[in-house]
């Protein structure tokens, strides 16, 4: 009996009900505060960094060797206004350098918009795709220091000296999206990796809930590159169509939630640019999602410019008809385009759209350049 009695006190001891549990303590993650906006955001684009260039050599070896027979011919230090010449190293890291100091701190995102290898201009030393990928590999290295790790969303586009051959890019997956999406793994959201992989293009929201940019590759609709079907109508499963339906998509999904959108690349949209119907297509949602597009920035051209999309281009513009593939001169060009501006009270502004071309890095043809944009 007095065993029973010990047993049952000893196993109450053990097994007591009452006794309040064991407690675990569990580590929850710090919330972190919301990031500090500005209110700005920078557009930086063809920075066109080569390994190659040489300080005082010809501009007829696209600044690589030889000595520049006049003074004002040689190569300077950080390149060269006005010549075929691409940017020295020293020009990219002082610039990112400049950025970092003055305005890192200063914007809430970066659009970045292509071009980060040189050009193949030097038939003695001719591009490699290790050297393509390097170039960016350094350079989207670079973003990471000066902007990701300061919680700052970087959105890259690819440019058409991003691949090689240049211009040309296959419809993927393939070898240039999967070294991409490698090489910009920081920027891209993993949602988004798959959409990626097929095409090169995709969104962040780079303030949550409220702004994102959608950065197209605009190889799939440029006229000079020969691997795609330029967005054939009859084509749904082109390159070009596969990206503008997804893009459709996206523009609904974001106006719906009641968010704005900057629509970003490389190529420029214009008849001179794009493929036909590419253009079509792309003008077509420019001016149905107007409500939801802030706006749309590019590069390419190496000039700071701007041009309209319009209502009337909606109807297919022949290459052999359109004025920029022919011989007038620029400059009559743009005065036509703007002739034909109809007066400010006749302007029906949801018949336009206006493309924003942002100057480059590299001082070819004009001198160094980014830019700022006040939201």
């Amino acid at each position: 009996m007095l065993l029973t009695t010990v047993l049952v006190i000893l196993c109450a001891g053990l097994f007591d009900v009452s006794a309040a549990p064991r407690q675990v303590p569990i580590e929850v993650p710090a919330v972190a505060k919301p990031r500090k906006l500005h209110g700005r955001f920078l557009h930086i684009t063809d920075m066109h960094p080569d390994p190659s260039y040489r300080a005082k050599t010809s501009e007829e070896t696209a600044c690589h060797r030889k000595k520049g027979k006049k003074k004002k011919n040689r190569a300077g230090y950080y390149g060269v206004p006005y010549s075929e010449c691409d940017s020295p190293l020293r020009l990219t890291n002082l610039t990112l350098d400049f950025i970092e100091k003055k305005w890192a701190s200063e914007i809430d995102f970066v659009i970045w918009t292509g071009d980060n290898a040189r050009h193949d201009n030097d038939r003695k030393l001719p591009r490699t795709p290790a050297e393509i990928y390097d170039l960016n590999r350094a350079v989207a290295s670079k973003m990471t220091a000066v902007f990701t790790s300061r919680g700052i969303s970087v959105v890259p586009s690819l440019g058409n000296n991003d691949v090689w051959p240049h211009n040309i890019m296959i419809p993927g997956p393939n070898s240039i999206t999967n070294e991409f999406g490698s090489i910009w793994k920081a920027f891209i959201p993993f949602p988004h990796l798959q959409i990626f992989q097929r095409g090169a293009y995709y969104a962040v929201e780079v303030i949550p809930d409220f702004v994102a940019v959608i950065s197209l590759n605009t190889m799939y609709f440029y006229d000079s590159n020969k691997a795609v079907g330029g967005c054939e109508f009859k084509d749904r499963d082109d390159a070009g169509n596969l990206q503008f339906d997804w893009l459709e998509v996206q523009l609904k999904g974001f106006r719906a939630r009641g968010m704005q959108v900057w629509i970003s690349g490389h190529v420029p949209p214009s008849p001179g640019n794009y493929f036909p119907e590419c253009y079509v297509r792309y003008v077509e949602l420019a001016l149905r999602f107007q409500d939801t597009i802030l706006g749309h920035l590019y590069g390419h051209m190496n000039a700071d410019h701007f041009f309209f999309l319009e209502a009337d281009d909606l109807d297919i513009v022949e290459p052999s008809t359109s004025p920029l593939k022919g011989q007038q001169d620029l400059f009559d060009t743009l005065l036509a385009d703007f002739a034909a501006m109809p007066k400010a009270k006749d302007i029906n502004l949801d018949e336009f759209a206006v493309i924003n071309v942002s100057p480059s890095v590299v001082p070819n043809p004009y001198l160094p350049s980014f830019r700022v944009f006040s939201l």
